[in-house]
């Protein structure tokens, strides 16, 4: 009779580097410390919150994150629009190394609110200065469809302005066009040898609260649930994932960099 055969699988570590809370209005659908609490359940190494253009809910996180001992990381993170057809959008993540990292970064979104009427902010590469974002990483994610020219041209710029400290951002959502827009991210590390790193673009602790996230969504863009069509997200990934279902999903060497960063 032959002996039963152990499975080699290993399940990696993995630290979640992008995630909001409900303190990003009707875009995050869990508190802080649900979402801390979830990612000490699944074993990850730490956890970065990174509300959109705040720190509202790094408190809340923080004493969470005591409670359970999981390592939490500070940061923010902000939507920078395209630049006509060589320059397409991409959301950065900034994440915080120490103090001074941490009064740059508050003082960075604090510039941007201000400039903006209340609830909103603007913000465009220009206005990205390496040197107010010292002690600082910086994790950019192109959106989905940017041409070939348009992530080399963002991989040049990172090089510019965040040599040493940057990183290429990859969200994988188990959509159709995975494999080709890693395929073209891949194709951009190459050439500029900036590392890929796994993000999760995380808005909910669990699954289920994919329903109450689509109705923020409606609210958020003011019409009837029914009519959103595209507006909502087209599956439930966007929530902390288990680490062999992470492992399913992106490949190795991009796990093993969010523990690099």
């Amino acid at each position: 009779m032959a002996e039963p055969v152990e499975s080699t699988a290993v399940i990696p570590a993995y630290a979640e580097l992008q995630c909001v809370s409900n303190f990003s209005f009707l875009k995050g659908a869990s508190q802080p410390d649900e979402l801390v609490e979830r990612a000490a359940q699944l074993g990850y190494a730490a956890l970065a919150l990174t509300d959109e253009c705040s720190m509202a809910g790094i408190v809340r996180a923080h004493v969470a994150a005591k409670k359970v001992g999981l390592p939490l990381l500070v940061g923010s993170q902000f939507a920078v629009p395209g630049e006509g057809a060589d320059q397409g959008a991409f959301d950065l993540v900034v994440l915080a190394c120490n103090l001074n990292g941490y009064g740059n970064l508050c003082e960075f979104i604090t510039h941007l609110r201000r400039s903006a009427e209340k609830g909103r902010y603007r913000l465009d590469r220009a206005g990205i200065r390496s040197q107010g974002l010292e002690d600082c990483l910086v994790l950019a994610s192109p959106r989905r469809g940017s041409s070939p020219a348009q992530l080399l041209d963002l991989a040049r710029w990172l090089l510019t302005h965040f040599t040493g400290r940057c990183w290429l951002g990859v969200s994988l959502l188990r959509r159709l066009d995975d494999e080709v827009w890693l395929h073209r991210l891949r194709e951009a590390s190459e050439l500029s040898a900036i590392p890929l790193v796994a993000l999760g673009d995380v808005q909910m602790h669990v699954r289920s609260r994919k329903a109450l996230h689509d109705v923020m969504t409606a609210t958020r863009v003011g019409r009837p649930l029914t009519e959103c069509g595209l507006a909502l997200q087209l599956n439930a990934e966007r929530h902390l994932r288990t680490r062999l279902r992470l492992a399913q999903t992106y490949p190795t060497d991009l796990l093993a960099q969010t523990l690099r960063v």
